[in-house]
């Protein structure tokens, strides 16, 4: 029998959780350094990023991330004469993470 590549232990990342079903409440959770690496990832997101996928990519229908969707459909809408150029306006509205090169090395890229 053929393993695929989600079988091998290099692939993994391992996750235990105990569980009180009863209360429905995480009671214990134990994991590597690569699983916390991933967790620690998200706080690294930039806002804009973020307002950008909920407003584009939510399949709810009129979908905002609060002060942020209402701030980056500003910058969005803004003409572009009150920034320096144009490159200006796609840092605001594309902005990109410091961690990028190391993220694409960890075992799960999201």
């Amino acid at each position: 029998m053929a393993s695929n590549a989600s079988d091998q232990q290099g692939d993994q990342v391992p996750l235990t959780v105990l569980v009180e079903k009863s209360k429905n409440k995480v009671l214990f959770a134990e994991c590597g350094k690569d699983f916390v690496d991933v967790l620690f990832s998200f706080l690294t997101l930039p806002l804009g990023t973020i307002a950008r996928v909920v407003a584009n990519d939510s399949n709810i229908e009129a979908m905002r991330f609060g002060c942020i969707s209402s701030l980056y459909q500003s910058v969005e809408n803004l003409d572009e004469q009150y920034l320096w150029n144009h490159t200006c306006k796609e840092m605001l509205l594309q902005p990109r993470n410091s961690m990028e090169a190391y993220f694409e090395t960890m075992k799960l890229n999201i």
